[in-house]
């Protein structure tokens, strides 16, 4: 009996051990970053508007170059702002790589319905570089070519599943219908798309239209416009 109480009392202490180590791990993990910081006490991101549904991002890295970022970022927020308009962001480390995606829903847009882009950001925080399209083929090792036959796919991937759900009634090909519902024409799957790494995997951020008379608002969400490239 005492023998099985003292194996209990090791095992609650190792737990709590455990425990301690998480929350200090957590903690601090941020801190490990601090030299590449303006604000030590900040995250490398962190929200300088906060208001209802949107927030508006600042990268706190040292740089010449991420200050004129952030007044990039800061003057589109000024002029994009009105109305039901909404500015979102989400971001991922990866080694020494910042990925920064800013979502834009114009609530105004000519079409009547909402639109949905982006604007995406890899910061080498390092040494405060910002990557190019290129750069960020380059790190994995391929090209567009292996990109846009990914990209394509997933489309028809889109159109499989919606009609499997009947919302269109065989009313409205792949071709002339589901693409130009989502703004896809002449084959242009990468046009206007952004490259983000999260979780090690390089992804393509390719924001399409999802409103139409068919409602396929309702069966689309903000990760269908993150398609993965590498496994």
């Amino acid at each position: 009996m005492k023998k099985n109480n003292k194996s209990l009392i090791l095992l609650i202490g190792f737990v709590l051990i455990f425990i301690i180590f998480i929350i200090y791990y957590f903690a601090n993990r941020n801190n490990s970053f601090n030299k590449y910081k303006n604000e030590k006490n900040k995250n490398l991101i962190y929200s300088i508007y906060d208001k209802d549904k949107t927030h508006v991002p600042h990268i706190n890295v040292k740089g010449a170059g991420i200050e004129k970022l952030n007044s990039i970022i800061v003057d589109k927020a000024n002029d994009f702002l009105k109305g039901d308009n909404i500015i979102t962001y989400t971001f991922e480390i990866n080694g020494k790589i910042l990925s920064l995606a800013i979502q834009y829903v114009d609530a105004y847009d000519d079409s009547g319905y909402p639109k949905i882009s982006y604007d995406v950001y890899n910061i080498n925080f390092y040494n405060s570089t910002i990557l190019s399209n290129e750069d960020m083929l380059n790190i994995f090792g391929i090209t567009e070519n292996d990109v846009l036959p990914i990209v394509k796919g997933k489309f028809g991937e889109y159109y499989v599943a919606l009609n499997k759900k009947n919302i269109y009634r065989n009313e409205c090909d792949f071709d002339g219908c589901f693409l130009q519902l989502r703004g896809i024409e002449n084959d242009n799957y990468l046009e206007d798309i952004h490259y983000y790494i999260k979780n090690g995997h390089l992804y393509v951020i390719k924001a399409f239209d999802v409103y139409s008379i068919y409602e396929e608002e309702k069966y689309f969400t903000t990760n269908d416009f993150f398609i993965q490239i590498t496994s």
